[in-house]
């Protein structure tokens, strides 16, 4: 009698570990199941994600168009993008670049130099006497951002207005909306402030982009300053650029109430090659946003 209630206990004990086995892989096979689920429905990496918007939703579509180009499948341009994707929140707590959307591992954060800057240097006079008769014609202005190219997109209109500048800008050879046009990090505009707020502090999308400020009509006592991690001031001044990251955490402040004027273009990182540049392009284009 004992000995059939021991086995029976024995039996039973075997058949409740059995069940939790059971379960365990039961719940990892349904959270896989709907993992996948959705990644490829939703453009939120994270099935979990109650803040599924604005540039979380980007990084999620870049994801998936990533998965379903099967012709690039195996590119390496491909996979260390997205390798970067995936690994976005982890880069940006090592480092000081903390940009929104994408991160770019091994790109240099030292001071940089393009080309780019001599070309406007040599243009300077041509450019600011187009924008002063540009004021003398136009007596109210109410615009402070005036967008050539703004996320990719061409605004024909304004481009039009200002025909120098739209000519001299065909000449740089690392302007993302000019050699890359249509894709999401490629931005041209010019801004016009009377404020002491000129943009609040933020980051950018990428640490791909280098912002490029020239100054064009400049107070030359108190000019405007872009301020970098709230501490370093990198001022605007008359017929002179600024370059920095464009993921830093930046602001532009005004100390007087005079009017400034300058310009604001997006570059690519001088250590991205043509093809990564290319590739860059063609997963983050306009039509992501």
């Amino acid at each position: 009698m004992l000995k059939s209630l021991r086995d029976s206990f024995e039996v039973l004990r075997d058949q409740v570990w059995f069940f939790r086995f059971f379960v365990i892989l039961s719940v990892v096979c349904v959270y896989r199941m709907l993992l996948h689920f959705v990644l490829r429905s939703n453009h939120c990496p994270n099935p979990f994600c109650s803040k599924c918007l604005g540039t979380g939703s980007v990084r999620g579509r870049a994801i998936n168009r990533i998965k379903q180009d099967n012709n690039d499948e195996d590119s390496p341009s491909n996979s260390i993008i997205h390798n970067n994707l995936m690994q976005h929140d982890r880069l940006c707590q090592k480092n000081d670049e903390k940009p929104t959307v994408y991160f770019h591992r091994g790109l240099s954060s030292t001071q940089i130099q393009i080309m780019d800057e001599n070309i406007l240097l040599e243009h300077y006079d041509e450019l600011r006497q187009e924008l002063v008769k540009y004021f003398q014609e136009n007596e109210s202005i109410s615009w402070t951002d005036l967008n050539l190219y703004e996320n990719g997109e061409e605004n024909l209109e304004n481009c039009k207005t200002f025909p120098k500048l739209f000519e001299i800008l065909q000449t740089l050879p690392n302007a993302i909306c000019i050699n890359n046009p249509k894709c999401l990090f490629g931005n041209c505009f010019l801004t016009r402030s009377t404020s002491e707020h000129i943009q609040e502090t933020s980051n950018g999308s990428t640490n791909c982009c280098i912002r490029m400020h020239f100054g064009l009509i400049c107070d030359d006592q108190s000019s405007a300053y872009v301020l970098l991690n709230k501490r370093k001031r990198l001022p605007i001044k008359n017929n002179n650029s600024i370059i920095y990251n464009y993921a830093l955490e930046h602001s532009i402040e005004n100390p007087t109430e005079k009017q400034q004027v300058f310009l604001t273009i997006d570059f690519w990182h001088p250590d991205l090659s043509k093809a990564m540049r290319q590739q860059l392009t063609s997963i983050f284009d306009m039509d992501l946003a």
